[in-house]
């Protein structure tokens, strides 16, 4: 009988404990011309906790040169494919296309960095 209520208040402690973070839904951009990831306006919304683990130079970090490289190693770190978009340029009749990836990940804020979130978020214009 202690061992199913132990179980039960540890239950309870849990739901209560992760009902004390805020879920958010980040987004990013791939770049397959480059291998480059584009953060828009994070290093100005996120405290530098959640900045040094989301904002990662992949093409530094890891030297990578493929754009399938580079979406699977941000498939290891949480990101998820959510779009792709291609845009074809034409430069003296030449047309070549840059394909754009779309990613998102969800990351957890506890009160005080939803907060400073939200301030950050009014303030940017």
């Amino acid at each position: 009988m202690k061992k199913y209520l132990f179980m039960l208040i540890l239950g309870f402690t849990t739901i209560a404990a992760s009902a004390q973070k805020h879920k958010l839904t980040i987004y990013s951009r791939a770049n397959s011309s480059n291998c480059t990831v584009d953060y828009t306006d994070y290093d100005k919304l996120y405290p530098d906790s959640i900045k040094s683990i989301v904002m990662i130079d992949y093409k530094k970090k890891y030297q990578l040169k493929n754009i399938n490289t580079l979406l699977l190693r941000m498939n290891l770190d949480g990101w998820k494919l959510v779009s792709t978009i291609a845009d074809a340029n034409g430069a003296f009749g030449n047309v070549y296309t840059v394909t754009q990836y779309l990613m998102s990940k969800e990351i957890l804020l506890d009160d005080a960095a939803m907060m400073l979130y939200i301030q950050n978020l009014k303030s940017l214009k």
